[in-house]
């Protein structure tokens, strides 16, 4: 599993797995076994990360990481899941993948393209 995002009010929601080791069955009954209702409202792939961030290792690293990157024109967010994946939603006629890559080890990060 990648990341769980639950919103309580509304009772929902959203987990992204790597396809490659879990079905959408079986999450239905991992969650079922907990004791949760599941209805299952759609299944899509979850997105390729744009980088791999070595050093984010504590929130401000974080926060500092993201700032970087929505400095550079064209960035619209920036996304980062546990671990080193990053995913930013940018205008590629804009700001290009060494841009990414420069402004993350610019902030002191070892950064890569997947």
């Amino acid at each position: 599993m990648k990341r769980v995002e639950v919103q309580l009010q509304p009772g929902q929601a959203s987990v992204i797995y790597d396809q490659t080791r879990q079905t959408p069955d079986a999450l239905i009954a991992a969650i079922d076994k907990l004791g949760f209702k599941v209805v299952s409202l759609s299944v899509t792939t979850a997105p390729k990360p744009t980088l791999y961030v070595e050093g984010i290792g504590d929130r401000a690293a974080a926060r500092r990481l993201e700032r970087a990157l929505k400095t550079l024109k064209g960035v619209k967010s920036v996304t980062l899941d546990p671990g080193h994946e990053v995913f930013i939603d940018y205008d590629p006629q804009t700001t290009g993948l060494r841009d990414l890559v420069a402004a993350a080890e610019a902030a002191g990060f070892k950064a890569r393209v997947p």
